[in-house]
């Protein structure tokens, strides 16, 4: 995804090493896939080809990979210690993270059905036939389908934890990213789903989610997923269709985990899980097939 920020920068933004063209200017900041020359991402990993060959506006990568780096196709390269910390700080100076006063009015839609005592703020779109509990907060931009219901005491679009360690103390950073909930979703009590850093959280058609549920930031559910009470996902899993995962399991931030696949109760999901698939224990192992 790309977000405009208010004035153009150039390399010479970070006074830091680089390599390219230092006259040339940027609007945007972007994920990976979303990236051209107008574009600003950051890249952490140790993978020269991939900075060889992206054409990007200004990349902002791992100082040991300098002397590495002869020829790219961006415009230009920034070095730094600190990649992602330092893409963040970007997000930082030019985004904000904030809450509106006061309860919003609902959506002028007669087949909605919101508690006045739910929070829910102005750029929230909530579809025809859905249901929306006493104490839900709904914050911006998130998206609500038809025929779901949210029930008491959940938070959809809250500020996820993206806080990195650096000169000694947490630092905490904005989140642009939204929360997609597709039609005929059905969210329990007291589950959190956070907006994501860059990356919208989605959560697709048919997918039920129990009570006392955390959805981390930028995570993907798929279609007709069942998640059961007391699931903990970190932030950017990927969870594909026709899952379910048990009461209690906990998924460490970016596992996949394939489609038609079973999590069972308790289970601590460490690396990706295949499709068709049932897993067991702490780490989560696979036991049988999914038929």
């Amino acid at each position: 995804m790309k977000y405009k920020i208010p004035e153009a920068i150039t390399a010479n933004f970070f006074r830091l090493p680089f390599t390219g063209n230092k006259n040339h200017k940027v609007n945007y900041v972007s994920t990976p896939d979303t990236v051209d020359a107008d574009c600003v991402i950051f890249y952490s990993r140790k993978d020269t080809s991939f900075l060889k060959t992206i054409e990007a506006g200004i990349i902002i990568a791992d100082i040991n990979l300098k002397d590495e780096i002869t020829e790219h196709k961006s415009q230009a390269i920034v070095f730094s210690e600190k990649p992602k910390y330092i893409f963040l700080s970007l997000l930082e100076k030019f985004f904000s993270n904030t809450f509106e006063g006061g309860t919003i009015a609902s959506p002028d839609l007669e087949s909605v059905k919101i508690s006045d005592k739910a929070y829910i703020e102005s750029k929230v779109a909530v579809g025809e036939g859905s249901e929306i509990y006493p104490h839900v907060a709904i914050y911006n931009p998130t998206i609500i389908g038809k025929n779901c219901r949210v029930q008491s005491g959940s938070v959809l679009g809250g500020i996820g934890l993206g806080d990195l360690w650096h000169n000694n103390r947490y630092n905490n950073f904005v989140h642009l990213g939204a929360v997609i909930i597709e039609d005929d979703v059905t969210i329990g009590t007291n589950v959190n789903i956070s907006r994501g850093m860059l990356e919208n959280t989605v959560i697709g058609a048919g997918t039920r989610i129990a009570n006392n549920v955390s959805i981390g930031h930028s995570v993907t559910i798929g279609k007709n997923c069942y998640i059961s009470s007391g699931v903990t996902i970190g932030g950017a899993c990927v969870i594909e269709d026709n899952c379910w995962l048990a009461i209690g399991v906990t998924l460490i931030d970016h596992v996949k985990v394939g489609k038609n696949t079973m999590i069972g109760t308790g289970g601590v999901l460490i690396k990706d899980a295949l499709e068709d698939s049932i897993y067991l224990g702490n780490p989560a192992r696979k036991v049988s097939e999914r038929v």
